[in-house]
């Protein structure tokens, strides 16, 4: 069994008693793409959902965080600009751990170190991954390895909120293409398509067939 990398009932105790809690309102930008990464998020309640706005309003959506899980830890350690716009989807509570809460949280308890290096190895191997599938994979398998990536990485479980555009923007293909890997899939009884969402039929397995 993987080990977590989201923070426990214990360590959200532990950082909701050494650092203000941020409220924020359905639809608030916690982050926008482009701001300097001086701090990462944890959200102690709630959901935030992550995406990337393009120039013309379209939003091209990534994943949902839920209670416990950690984000922006990459442009914090390597201080390059966020990558991602985020924005609480319903009220959510967060706190943004910079640079000295985060030596301080290290200091009490050596665990918040290996929880964070946990987190960013797997976003190291999530982003081989998709590097091996785009050279390997048929675009359904693709398509299915990032859905339950997303699944993974989401409080909804086996559903996934995100339009056939952005799921086509996301693996690089066309709206037509996409659509025609969900009918492989859906007809392989992989997924169940709803308007504006996916829902995975089986989590695990190697490929659709």
């Amino acid at each position: 069994m993987a080990e977590r990398s989201t923070l426990s009932p214990h360590e959200l105790v532990q950082l909701i008693a050494s650092a203000r809690v941020r409220d924020f309102a359905d639809g608030q930008f916690v982050q926008h793409q482009g701001d300097p990464g001086d701090a990462f998020w944890a959200v102690v309640d709630g959901h935030v959902t992550i995406g990337r706005f393009a120039e013309d309003g379209g939003f091209t959506h990534f994943g949902v965080m839920g209670r416990g899980d950690m984000f922006g830890e990459l442009a914090f350690f390597t201080g390059v600009p966020r990558q991602v716009d985020a924005l609480a989807s319903g009220s959510a509570r967060l706190v943004a751990v910079d640079r000295p809460l985060l030596r301080q949280l290290m200091a009490a308890d050596v665990g918040w170190a290996e929880l964070l290096l946990r987190s960013l190895s797997r976003q190291l191997a999530s982003t081989l991954d998709i590097i091996d599938s785009e050279r390997r994979l048929s675009t359904p398998d693709r398509l299915l390895a990032m859905l339950r990536a997303m699944a993974a990485d989401s409080a909804g479980g086996d559903r996934i909120t995100a339009t056939q555009q952005q799921l086509a923007d996301l693996l690089g293909v066309s709206r037509v293409t996409l659509g025609a890997a969900l009918r492989i899939l859906a007809s392989a009884g992989q997924v169940e398509r709803g308007y504006g969402h996916i829902r995975l039929l089986r989590l695990d397995g190697d490929g659709f067939i």
